[in-house]
């Protein structure tokens, strides 16, 4: 039951459900599930451990919100670890990993815009692909470690994996990929996540920082 919970919270927050700064009430939770507060509350402090809920004595749970700096580490570490993943991307990737991740990009401009989640959900697949397809086992894994981060962000943004400047970069590294031009792979990776850092970061100015505290 306990896995259950938090199974179910993760990826609640993690695929933009649950929104950053959204209260979670622990007994209503454990009615909503059928279980008993115990495993939720568990749950609710594993996910503290891992970032992703934050626990105040008196006020209950609620789903993290980071900070503008927290906002520039993650995606200052993104791109360095997605031009490399791009670059052996380009230098080892199979055929069929190209065409998976084609695949991917055209699926996720057939989900209607209103469906972020989904929206969320493709577009990290494509990413997690490109990350696959580099053959470096370490690398794939320190990107996976950037998921919570990448997800408490991207909940503040759910109009840019349509975004016709999204679907133009996100072309653009597959064209390079599937053209084995690695360095040029590598630029496009790395200029599509800056890209996402500063709309991020100019939607936070723009609230105030009332949201990202």
């Amino acid at each position: 039951m306990r896995e259950a919970a938090y199974l179910h919270l993760r990826e609640s927050i993690l695929s933009g459900i649950l929104l950053p700064g959204t209260r979670i009430s622990e007994p209503g939770l454990a009615e909503s599930l059928g279980i008993s507060r115990t495993p939720v509350r568990e749950a609710l402090q594993r996910l503290s451990q891992e970032g992703l809920v934050e626990l105040s004595p008196g006020r209950g749970a609620r789903v993290r919100v980071i900070t503008p700096q927290e906002v520039r580490e993650v995606y200052e570490v993104r791109a360095l670890l997605e031009a490399e993943g791009a670059r052996l991307a380009a230098l080892n990737a199979t055929g069929a990993e190209l065409e998976a991740l084609e695949e991917r990009l055209e699926a996720l401009d057939r989900i209607p815009a209103e469906q972020y989640p989904e929206q969320m959900r493709v577009d990290f697949e494509f990413h997690s692909l490109l990350m696959e397809a580099s053959h470096n086992r370490t690398l794939v894994r320190v990107y996976q470690d950037l998921r919570s981060g990448l997800a408490l962000v991207r909940a503040h943004q759910q109009t840019l994996s349509q975004h016709p400047k999204t679907r133009e970069q996100h072309h653009q590294i597959l064209k390079a990929l599937q053209q084995r031009e690695a360095e040029q792979a590598a630029r496009a990776a790395r200029a599509h996540v800056l890209y996402f850092m500063e709309v991020v970061l100019e939607a936070a100015q723009r609230q105030g920082g009332q949201q990202w505290t």
